[in-house]
């Protein structure tokens, strides 16, 4: 496992199932259904896709009651969006990445003392789940990526 920040300086353009538009209920079960779904009947219609396939997990709107969670991949262009799909664009800027072979070690982390502890103020409002080389498995994710609010840089007076 391992904590570090890092600066993504190009955007990216997610384009996938949106867990808001198909009414799921906000449960475990329900999220790893859409993957299925998505892996299995929309992943491959997806135009304009980034190669290496990458998937994304976009946990957008957490602060609000409109919660969205979109399992989509990373394209080139966002076009026409078909029925239940939603985008999402990842915002260039800083980010902490949290990497870890193992999916309890992701979420059981308390990234907001890690945070605390560096000075960093974390920007709510989303997170995204990375799974590189195209491949969605709960046991198989490499990292979750939480945007930097700012940085609080403490000055010393002498």
């Amino acid at each position: 496992m391992s904590i570090e920040i890092i600066t993504l300086s190009e955007e990216i353009k997610v384009i996938g199932l949106s867990y808001h538009k198909l009414g799921l209920p906000e449960t475990y079960e329900s999220i790893e259904g859409m993957w299925k779904t998505y892996s299995e009947k929309y992943r491959s219609r997806i135009e304009n896709t980034v190669i290496p396939l990458t998937d994304y997990a976009v946990n957008a709107n957490l602060l609000t009651d409109t919660h969205e969670y979109i399992a989509g991949c990373a394209v080139t262009e966002i076009g026409v969006l078909e029925e239940n799909w939603a985008s999402f664009l990842i915002p260039t800027g800083k980010y902490i990445k949290h990497t870890s072979r193992v999916t309890s070690e992701l979420h059981s982390t308390d990234i907001g003392a890690w945070a605390k502890a560096n000075g960093v103020v974390i920007n709510r409002d989303f997170m995204v789940e990375v799974y590189p080389d195209g491949v969605f498995a709960s046991d198989s994710f490499n990292y979750v990526l939480h945007p930097i609010l700012r940085s609080c840089i403490q000055l010393r007076q002498w």
